[in-house]
């Protein structure tokens, strides 16, 4: 979530598919949210299925390639630091 976006689509009571267009949604590692609280908690139940990286935006204003390696970064650093091992 980008907080600037979300927080302007509150104040203005945008509807969803306008946030959307707005652009409130990106990979994480772009936005506002800790994912490794996340992580940790999948961590300590001992998940071990898929970690699947994904973002709703226009590929006009939010380059698909080079968001989703933003959002590989990220997520493999908070892997990495949850104790998970990567598997490629």
């Amino acid at each position: 979530i980008r907080k600037n976006i979300l927080e302007n689509s509150l104040q203005k009571d945008l509807s969803f598919i306008d946030s959307f267009l707005k652009g409130v949604f990106t990979v994480p590692g772009d936005g506002c949210i800790d994912y490794e609280p996340l992580i940790k908690i999948l961590y300590e139940n001992e998940y071990q299925k898929w970690l699947i990286i994904e973002a709703e935006q226009d590929p006009v204003k939010a380059n698909p390639y080079k968001y989703a390696k933003i959002g590989f970064k990220y997520l493999s650093k908070v892997l990495l630091n949850t104790g998970y091992e990567i598997k490629r």
